[in-house]
């Protein structure tokens, strides 16, 4: 319905004044503006008449196009034409109208003088005094309009598809996307990205522009499941491409940890430093390491299938000697660290041994941390390499006694004679085989009873 189908009627007797809620400021805002028109328009009496001043009471006006509007729910049209106290002043055809700040639109208007001079559609919430009081309400009309669209919206929508969103607002669970005309659907934490996040806002923000995956549809409670992690392509799966074993990459300091440092190459790749790829140091190897930093690490591993990543640590310092790592090999490194069962020996970068207590050269029960401080220099000989890389390494001077002993003839003790004056295993005679003793048979047959034995010793026959 336009503006100029809204016509002045003629009030009837029969007609009933319609009131709906928000109707309270209207009133009181146009008497502000205009207090003449409103005085003249008063009621003094429900009788029609002042009986007692005898003071006629005027005739009202009736703008029947609005209460037709009103009682069908139709939209008009309205010109906003200022800004007045708790909203706004309108024009309906030839009606004066009043919309509240808070039905002006969907969200907060921070600017009111934006509306002025527009014309929008607006629905009837209220009509007083004959269609001279009239209440709009442009947000009614504006949620209207977005039930329909979103039920378009929602009938598209299929489980498996990716589409565009928009944040629309976060919480400490996950963030809520719409998807347009006020469909949202939630993003749940554990789907919002590959990479690591403390916060759902360092995920993302409240407006940005995002791709998600529907993963579930819930018609009967209204619920939409969405995923950003899977509608990005995951970066494990051509990590091999981009990453090679033996090279060196930026990466990023995220996690310091007992055992190691995570290191971030990329959003959703993280990769492990080990705490025994680190030099030894005084004060501990996580001394000049700082979450944030970045700085270059060269890749040991790389296994895309179980998402891992093992990278080495940049050598601060005078590299030390490039001595290859092969069984019988003299080497010097630098006391790592101690444990119960040996001291761990930093070889060079990437390469650390152990050097367990017996091949020390400590007696037992000796001050192992005495003898092998932290970040001293120890000269090692490698004994013994494993097929997954495991060094076993041994102090030089162990070695070297090992390796005398080794040198030394070894007596043939078979010649030696014994100290009491026997004579030696191989001067013995030899030992004469015995014989094995055969038992003598019964002298008695066998089945002689004592009856037969009596007779034998009697002298008698049988």
């Amino acid at each position: 319905m336009s503006a100029d189908d809204v016509v002045d009627a003629p009030a009837t007797a029969t007609a009933a004044e319609t009131v709906v809620s928000d109707a309270a400021p209207m009133s009181e805002a146009l008497a502000e503006t205009n207090p003449e028109t409103h005085a003249e328009t008063a009621v003094t009496t429900k009788a029609g008449s002042d009986k007692k001043n005898k003071t006629p009471v005027p005739k009202r006006s009736r703008n029947s196009a609005l209460f037709r509007a009103f009682r069908s729910g139709h939209p008009v049209e309205a010109r906003v034409e200022r800004v007045i106290k708790g909203g706004y002043e309108l024009r309906v055809g030839s009606a004066r109208g009043f919309c509240p700040h808070s039905q002006m639109d969907v969200d907060r208007v921070e600017d009111p003088e934006q509306h002025l001079g527009k014309t929008y559609s607006f629905k009837v919430t209220q009509v007083r005094r004959g269609g001279d009081d009239v209440v709009l309400s442009r947000r009614a009309e504006l949620e209207d309009a977005r039930l329909e669209e979103a039920k378009a919206v929602r009938a598209t929508l299929l489980e498996g598809a990716v589409m565009q969103g928009r944040v629309s607002g976060l919480a400490a669970f996950g963030a809520f996307v719409d998807l347009g005309a006020g469909v949202q659907g939630l993003v749940h934490a554990t789907e919002l990205s590959h990479s690591r996040f403390h916060k759902v806002e360092d995920a993302v923000k409240v407006g940005d522009a995002v791709q998600v995956k529907i993963l579930k549809l819930d018609d009967e409670r209204g619920r939409i499941s969405l995923s950003l992690r899977q509608a990005a392509e995951d970066p494990w799966k051509s990590l091999a491409d981009r990453i090679a074993v033996g090279q060196s990459y930026p990466g990023t300091i995220r996690r310091l940890a007992d055992f190691g440092v995570f290191v971030e190459f990329e959003p959703g790749v993280e990769a492990l430093a080990p705490a025994r790829e680190f030099p030894p140091s005084k004060s501990g190897w996580r001394d000049r390491l700082q979450v944030g930093k970045k700085l270059d690490w060269t890749v040991l591993s790389v296994d895309a299938r179980q998402r891992r990543l093992s990278v080495m640590p940049p050598y601060v310092g005078e590299a030390p000697p490039d001595v290859p790592v092969e069984v019988g090999a003299t080497l010097k490194g630098r006391v790592q660290r101690l444990e119960s069962y040996g001291v761990f020996v930093w070889l060079h970068p990437g390469r650390v041994g152990l050097m367990p207590n017996p091949l020390t050269g400590v007696p037992r029960g000796g001050d192992m941390l005495q003898r092998f401080p932290i970040d001293e220099e120890v000269e090692v000989e490698v004994v013994e390499i494993s097929d997954d890389g495991k060094i076993r390494l041994a102090h030089k001077d162990v070695a070297s006694q090992r390796a005398a002993t080794a040198a030394q003839p070894r007596p043939d003790r078979r010649r030696e004679r014994p100290k009491n004056g026997a004579p030696a295993p191989s001067e013995r005679p030899p030992q004469k085989k015995r014989e094995r003793v055969q038992p003598a048979e019964p002298e008695t047959p066998f089945g002689t009873s004592l009856a037969d034995k009596l007779r034998a010793a009697l002298g008698r026959p049988d």
